[in-house]
């Protein structure tokens, strides 16, 4: 014979429930619930118990809207005397649960209420304790994820000999007290006679020990060493093993244990081939990448499934201030002309992978061959004017590419005559692309000769309207007015020889096209800056008897110049210079160039 799940309904009530029929909860009832009003939640328990025919237990198995009974709302609103009223009278709703699964005990541990968890505790149904949610908690997963340390423990000691299984998410208790890091927790699951506080799912469960690494906790660390070392060999689903997990979040202290400990984990590799060294260095953790070679040197000599050291690995990253770093290591001295399974060397790493900076730092490195070259007879020159022969090469690559030039590097000896007359705008375009290449420079040429002839015909001082010499400027005599007619004079020449070159350009084929674009560059790159020093003198001219303004006009207009200079040049020069001294001084435009433009930005770690 079943027992109802409601002794107090009648069967018609029961036969509503189970085909989903119920009523909603009284008004009165659940508005005293939510505001805590006990006399009200008396008067409305009463009333509601007239209509259900004297029947107490009817009266309050009414369900709101979530499934959740009066002892859900009373609870999560923390009404510790309707609770008390509740758990004497009507205890069976102890164990009732709401749409997601919850019980009241599930409510009170999340929230936090220390009393209110040992009022429902004094009731005779402790069996709430093992009940579980949609989620797969029970009270005690709630209160340890929502950091609830006293509440806890209180549960664990309410029957020291509970059965705990892993939630939906594989975590067990263990992982979860790891996680917040509660020792004293971890010991009195630890002390559990039944001795599954570790996970029933071995191989789905969340490892405690990383848990303890990633929130960076030693003394849990050493807790579980001490009490139950096995842990230490869980992996987790990317195969990797708690020193794997310190390293890649940088953590020293869990390094400097495990490794203590066990240094076998640092000679393991994960599902992508990885030591622990290679996560650090493509985090950027140089305290860690120092740390793991003073105690075990030979982790220097570690490779990934491609062949690839931690310079490899750092070069590819990203994380220019630690590749720095690790180019100073003279542990890592040689590693840093070492090849792959491709044969590719750091320097053709940072290539491929389109980081200037590193790029940069490889390559002004005395100790670097620039002429290496991969399985494929490639240069790093060579790989970067391969990125560059596309449309849309990106502008990483594009500085990349610049990095290479002003250090001089080489090509292969078997380089194709083609890649020989690369421009600065990158290989050989295609028609289309060069073409539109120079109709963005003959807009730029146009506007120039546009400016440069309407301030050309408003002279500064304007003109003199009266004999002798009528129509002169007025300021023909001084200085910055000759300045400014002299530059202004310049940069309307200039942009317009620009626009007439790139006219019969278009009348061309590719190679004319692209010859034309890179002589006018140069020509455009002069235009553009008499027009400044135009604007600069003109604008001197008219405010010089205010010296303060007068001065500020000459430092911004001599600053901008001198960027838009910078800016340039290397669209104009870098591509074809071949003396060192020049080189050198066109690395600074380079440099100027990567921090104005944002290339030193790099990437931050991501958590793990």
């Amino acid at each position: 014979m079943s027992v109802p799940r409601y002794p107090g309904l009648s069967e018609e009530e029961q036969d509503q429930e189970s085909y989903g029929v119920v009523e909603t909860m009284d008004p009165e009832l659940y508005r005293a619930a939510v505001e805590g009003d006990i006399l009200e939640f008396a008067r409305a328990m009463e009333n509601c118990t007239m209509d259900r025919h004297d029947n107490l237990l009817a009266s309050c198995v009414q369900l709101g809207p979530q499934q959740n009974t009066v002892l859900h709302i009373a609870a999560s609103f923390g009404h510790h005397e309707i609770v008390k009223l509740i758990c004497k009278d009507i205890p069976y709703l102890v164990v009732e649960k709401d749409s997601r699964g919850d019980t009241a005990l599930h409510v009170a541990a999340r929230s936090g209420d220390i009393v209110l968890v040992r009022i429902l505790l004094d009731t005779d149904f402790k069996g709430s304790l093992g009940e579980v949610n949609e989620e797969g908690n029970t009270a005690l997963h709630e209160a340890l994820r929502y950091n609830h340390e006293d509440i806890a423990r209180i549960l664990i000691e309410n029957n020291l000999n509970m059965i705990y299984s892993d939630n939906k998410e594989g975590e067990s208790l263990l992982y979860l007290a790891a996680e917040a890091g509660y020792p004293s927790v971890i010991r009195l699951l630890m002390d559990n006679p039944v001795g599954n506080y570790i996970g029933q799912d071995k191989l789905k469960n969340k490892s405690p020990v990383h848990a303890a690494i990633k929130r960076r906790n030693i003394g849990v660390l050493e807790l579980l060493w001490k009490r139950h070392g096995s842990s230490f060999q869980k992996r987790c689903a990317e195969g990797r093993n708690p020193l794997h997990y310190a390293a890649y979040i940088g953590y020293a202290e869990g390094v400097s244990f495990i490794l203590n400990k066990f240094y076998a984990f640092a000679y393991s590799r994960d599902k992508d081939g990885f030591f622990p060294i290679h996560l650090a260095a493509s985090q950027g953790h140089t305290g860690i990448v120092q740390l793991m070679l003073k105690k075990r040197p030979d982790s220097r000599e570690l490779l990934t499934l491609q062949q690839q050291n931690i310079l490899h690995i750092a070069a590819k990253s990203g994380k220019c201030s630690a590749f720095y770093c690790m180019l100073k290591m003279p542990e890592l001295e040689k590693l840093i002309n070492a090849r792959d399974e491709n044969g590719n060397t750091p320097l053709h790493v940072a290539t491929i992978s389109g980081q200037p900076k590193t790029v940069s730092a490889l390559v002004w490195d005395e100790r670097v061959s620039l002429d290496l070259e991969n399985n494929e007879g490639q240069t790093a020159l060579d790989i970067s004017e391969e990125h560059m022969k596309q449309d849309m090469a990106s502008f990483h690559k594009r500085l990349t590419w610049l990095a290479l030039r002003v250090a001089g590097a080489p090509r292969a000896e078997i380089a194709d005559i083609s890649r020989s007359a690369n421009s600065v705008l990158g290989g050989q375009p295609t028609t289309e692309n060069c073409r539109d290449k120079v109709n963005v420079t003959l807009l730029v040429a146009s506007f120039v000769a546009t400016v440069t002839f309407a301030a050309g015909l408003t002279m500064p001082g304007g003109y003199r309207n009266s004999d002798p010499n009528q129509g002169m400027a007025n300021m023909l005599t001084e200085v910055k007015f000759q300045e400014f007619v002299i530059f202004d004079s310049l940069a309307l020449y200039s942009s317009v020889i620009v626009a007439v070159m790139l006219i019969w350009a278009q009348l061309g084929d590719r190679n004319s096209m692209h010859v034309t674009l890179k002589s006018a560059l140069p020509l455009l790159g002069i235009s553009l800056v008499m027009m400044l020093l135009a604007f600069m003198a003109g604008v001197y001219l008219v405010v010089s008897k205010l010296s303060w303004l007068a001065k500020v006009v000459l430092f911004l207009g001599s600053t901008f110049v001198t960027v838009i200079f910078l800016l340039f040049l290397p669209l104009c020069f870098l591509g074809s210079l071949k003396n060192r001294i020049c080189r050198h001084f066109s690395y600074y435009a380079f440099c100027f160039m990567l921090y104005a433009l944002g290339s030193y930005t790099e990437n931050e770690a991501e958590a793990y």
